[in-house]
């Protein structure tokens, strides 16, 4: 990006030519409207960009300019603005914001070819939003051939408008029959919604609440379900679809049979073993061991034939020269460093029959007398029965071990401005602090309108400036924020988390809190709540969900001095921390064939421990 550039005028867009379009001519444009975008188009004739280390100086055609770090902290840069630069991914973004009147101007720097493009956006201003581009040819470079030109566009983060709500189930459940689809609507202007079922219409729903009832295949198969919405006048404003009966398994290693075979003088044991394998991954290689001694290898030429519908692997190994003492050990491994392993002994091994590979994962958090979380618990401690009948931990593994995912919904409505400035930085601390190597957060901003802020992402400076994107104003749609946070784990493996910032009472959204309760049990998610208020968030609806989902409420007072209430949020933060640092996932292996639902049984044997939460970790869609 580095050198001047000069405004290619056939390729970039008028910002005079915007606000003309937005009110409808430009003899309705007000004045002081016309005035700053005449500034602005003076402003984008030219611009000159220099990299220095981690710092970046922008200087436009009016000799203005912005020098600041590229780490994506604001920066007050004047008495009534604050700035922050961050770059990643080949794209420099400059986010400035007001101080005192809620504005917000995010411009966006990447190279399209040998030009450098440059959006500006717009929000809040006493004009219409703006989002208009600019192209630049390098001061230095040759005249480009005439020509249509494609310069390339990069994608722009949109407020959700619908998104399909997935049907109750129990964990690795599969659904036939009749089934109900429910919509979350964020678009206020949706006026219809049509439903398909693998590509073929069902209904069309011309009147909230918006859902359709669906006939499943039984036996069941996978099935896709899409929504469409539209507005008044036709438009299409929002599609999503879904998989139904979509298995992706967690990586599993199960030993499912030993039979001896040879003769006395030579024992030896036939060994077969199943591999679920995610259907995202690559599975790199399997190891058969007898005790430490490696017998057999295994690598994609030696199964790539019997992959199944379900990326279950089966391998088969003799392991001789048995003695007493020795076991058998299988140790699957991904090609992204992942791996599993199930180890039985070999003395006295009998035959024993074939056994689906179906491992459930239970995510739990255990607390003491005094609600603290505890950590030093073993597989021992728990008892498991599925239908009545015990069954054998396979597995505890600590925090440390499963990644985790956490979400982060931070209400933007306007009177959140009190603590605004320092929820900011009080939830980049946090974020630093709790996501570890693997670990991976979103953000979600909810006002009356919903955003996906950032997806998934393990990048923690591009999550902290993200935040500068967030801004103060409108009114607030709790239900929705909570419905489209929740939708975003989906299927997402690893530890689970929610936490939730808000100031108010629900005031805009179009869903039920009944809904939001009825979903957040299903997907098994512990919801934290900071309430920043008396009141808010309500009673009800957060004694229900933190009771159900094993999450916790916390309440802050801003009217508390400064100093105090900053101390007050590092220590609600420091709290969640320690819950998300005690997370343990529980693992057994199931009976039941693939498909029908589970419902497991756990209780805690440590006598002055309680489990405050044994949630699924789902695997299907």
């Amino acid at each position: 990006m580095n050198g001047t550039w000069i405004r290619n005028d056939e390729l970039s867009d008028d910002p005079i030519g915007q606000l003309t379009t937005a009110f409808g001519g430009r003899s309705r444009v007000p004045n002081p409207s016309l005035e700053m975008a005449q500034r602005l188009s003076e402003r984008r004739r030219s611009v000159k960009v220099q990299a220095d280390g981690n710092r970046i100086l922008i200087e436009n055609a009016k000799r203005e300019h912005i020098h600041l770090p590229v780490d994506g902290l604001p920066r007050r840069y004047t008495a009534d603005r604050t700035s922050a630069a961050y770059f990643g991914g080949g794209v420099l973004e400059i986010v400035t914001s007001g101080t005192d009147l809620p504005w917000l101007w995010i411009e966006t720097y990447y190279r399209s070819g040998d030009r450098l493009v440059h959006v500006t956006e717009l929000r809040n201003l006493t004009v219409p939003d703006l989002n208009f581009r600019t192209v630049y040819d390098h001061a230095e470079a040759r005249p480009a051939p005439a020509g249509p030109v494609e310069i390339e566009r990069l994608p722009a983060a949109e407020p959700a408008a619908i998104r399909i709500v997935p049907p109750r189930r129990r964990y690795g459940e599969f659904l036939s029959g009749q089934v109900e689809i429910q919509t979350l609507v964020v678009e206020p202007l949706i006026t219809a919604v049509e439903f398909l079922h693998d590509g073929k219409p069902v209904k069309q729903a011309r009147k909230p609440p918006f859902k359709a009832r669906y006939r499943l295949s039984d036996p069941p198969r996978e099935e896709t379900v899409e929504v469409r919405a539209y507005r008044d006048d036709g438009a299409r404003v929002g599609t999503d679809r879904m998989v139904l009966n979509h298995v992706d398994l967690p990586l599993a290693v199960r030993i499912t049979e030993l039979r001896p075979v040879g003769s006395e003088g030579s024992p030896a044991v036939s060994v077969a073993a199943r591999i679920a394998v995610p259907r995202t991954a690559v599975l790199a290689r399997v190891e058969v061991y007898r005790s430490e001694r490696l017998v057999a290898t295994f690598d994609d030429r030696d199964w790539g034939r019997q992959r199944q519908g379900t990326h279950t692997v089966r391998v088969d190994a003799l392991v001789e020269d048995v003695e007493p003492g020795d076991f058998v050990r299988v140790v699957a491994r991904l090609a992204d460093g992942r791996e599993q392993e199930d180890a039985e002994l070999l003395q006295g091994a009998e035959y024993s029959g074939e056994i689906d590979v179906q491992l459930v994962q239970l995510q739990i958090l255990a607390i003491d007398g005094n609600g603290e979380p505890v950590s030093d618990l073993q597989p021992g401690d728990f008892e498991i029965r599925e239908n009545g009948e015990r069954r054998s931990v396979e597995n505890l593994h600590v925090s440390n071990d499963v990644p985790l995912v956490l979400g982060i919904a931070i209400d933007s409505s306007g009177s959140m401005g009190i603590v605004w400035r320092r929820l900011h930085t009080v939830v980049r601390t946090f974020m630093a602090g709790a996501l570890a190597a693997g670990d991976r957060a979103f953000l979600v901003d909810f006002d009356d309108t919903i955003r996906l802020l950032q997806p998934l992402t393990n990048d923690k400076p591009l999550l902290a400036a993200r935040l500068n994107r967030l801004l103060v104003d409108g009114g607030t749609a709790l239900n929705d924020g909570l419905l489209f946070s929740l939708l975003q784990f989906r299927s997402e493996p690893g530890r689970r988390a929610l936490v939730v910032v808000t100031d108010g009472n629900d005031e805009d959204s179009r869903s039920k809190a009944a809904q939001v309760r009825d979903f957040a049990e299903s997907m098994g998610v512990p919801i934290y709540f900071i309430g920043v208020g008396r009141s808010a968030p309500p009673p009800i609806l957060v004694r229900k969900l933190t009771r159900r989902t094993g999450g916790r409420l916390f309440r802050i007072h801003p009217d508390l001095l400064q100093s105090e209430l900053t101390a007050e949020m590092e220590r609600v933060f420091d709290r969640i921390d320690a819950d998300l640092r005690h997370q343990h996932v529980l693992t057994y292996y199931s009976s039941l064939p693939p498909g029908e639902g589970i419902e497991p049984e756990v209780r805690i044997l440590r006598r002055g421990l309680t489990l405050k939460s044994v949630l699924p970790l789902f695997g299907p869609e």
